[in-house]
């Protein structure tokens, strides 16, 4: 009974991390996703690994990573993405810098957006409605 017990533990936990390992990859997904919409806006092009061979190589660049390049006296940027889009995007100095301003402005919003909803929720008397459950 008690090995019986133990196993059920263990599998137990296992989904749990399962679950866990789960959750980590759709938030970093999702992170990718907004990453790769600012690339394009700011002019950086997909190319797609359409052949084995590119497909290899772009596994073994750093995933979803900014990478700068130097290639005859030019300054190149890429960020590979072997997972979703299957594909590497690429752009210049100018690229990159359009890039980064538009990174700022998401994350100025974002900040801004959850400011707003922190003052929403600090402006709702939760008293009023008899807290969140016996422990409040």
């Amino acid at each position: 009974m008690k090995r019986m017990a133990s196993g059920i533990g263990r599998v137990v936990v296992v989904i749990a991390l399962a679950g866990v390992a789960a959750g980590c990859a759709a938030i970093r997904r999702d992170e990718a996703q907004r990453t790769e919409n600012l690339l394009v806006a700011a002019g950086f092009k997909a190319k797609p690994a359409d052949t084995p061979a590119k497909l290899a190589q772009l596994k073994a660049l750093p995933p979803l990573q900014m990478e700068m390049r130097r290639q005859d006296g030019q300054v190149g940027y890429s960020y590979a993405d072997p997972d979703n889009c299957k594909c590497l995007y690429v752009g210049g100095q100018q690229q990159y810098a359009e890039y980064r301003k538009l990174a700022v402005k998401q994350q100025i919003a974002m900040d801004q957006m959850e400011a707003a909803e922190a003052q929403e929720d600090a402006a709702l008397d939760w008293g009023m409605w008899g807290g969140f459950g016996p422990w409040y």
